[in-house]
């Protein structure tokens, strides 16, 4: 089992539960093998964990699970509380209002410019006007952008779409953040900004996965971690401060 990191969150009515609890789950396309193998791993609301792996071990595929884009080939999944696979069409749509996802194709929409990209959730929400611009603009701040925000994504490089992407996951302040390499496509500054931003997020309550291969990256803000190899999840401690590199702002 997978434990919680630090004390509990007071935001969370639901702490004693477990937020994501996958028991004995695998996962294949169509006919094709197995992608995941019987995972078992229980996490806690508020706990931030990483999940490595070599490319194509499987990371997005249980990022997918975890996000209700795919259901278990066997096995149970349960998230908040619920076993997804008793969830109604209007269940799921209601959790995945509770969850953000950073995509690793990024996902943003052509026609929209970048504010109303990272907008769109709180539109969503029904946020007045006057909250939505500022939110939004002090995040845009926060992740360089404060010259993009009226560029279109197509005219944006790989790196500042894929800040647009994060901005958009985490501007409602979701219950779980679902990150599948958010560091990929920018510099190792702007790359520790990041994820000081998600530490600061998890830090007000938000259940965190960053799913990435860069573990020097990932060991400058030590975590626990969830290790994917050949299609079975290992888990593992944080390692010890001392041997981590600090994070700055």
């Amino acid at each position: 089992m997978v434990e919680s990191v630090g004390p509990p969150i007071p935001a969370f009515a639901n702490r004693g539960r477990f937020l994501i609890r996958l028991e004995e789950v695998t996962l294949r396309y169509g006919e094709g093998p197995e992608v995941l193998r019987r995972v078992s791993c229980h996490l806690e609301p508020g706990s931030f964990h990483y999940l490595l792996g070599a490319s194509g071990a499987g990371k997005s595929s249980l990022l997918k699970l975890l996000y209700l884009a795919q259901v278990p080939s066997e096995g149970r999944l349960s998230l908040f509380g619920r076993d997804v696979a008793q969830l109604t069409r209007r269940d799921r749509a209601l959790l995945r209002r509770r969850i953000g996802v950073v995509f690793q194709d990024f996902r943003l929409i052509a026609h929209l410019s970048a504010f109303e990209n990272v907008a769109l959730p709180l539109r969503i929400a029904g946020e007045p006007e006057a909250r939505v611009k500022s939110q939004v603009r002090e995040l845009m701040d926060w992740v360089g952008l404060e010259d993009a925000i009226d560029a279109l994504p197509p005219t944006l490089s790989g790196g500042q779409q894929q800040r647009v992407a994060i901005a958009r996951a985490v501007i409602g302040r979701p219950s779980l953040l679902l990150a599948d390499e958010p560091t990929g496509n920018v510099d190792d500054r702007i790359a520790v900004r990041l994820l000081y931003l998600f530490r600061e997020l998890n830090r007000t309550g938000t259940t965190v996965m960053l799913a990435t291969h860069n573990e020097s990256l990932a060991a400058r803000m030590p975590q626990p971690q969830l290790r994917l190899a050949s299609g079975l999840v290992s888990t593992e401690p944080a390692p010890t401060p001392a041997a981590a590199e600090p994070v700055g702002e």
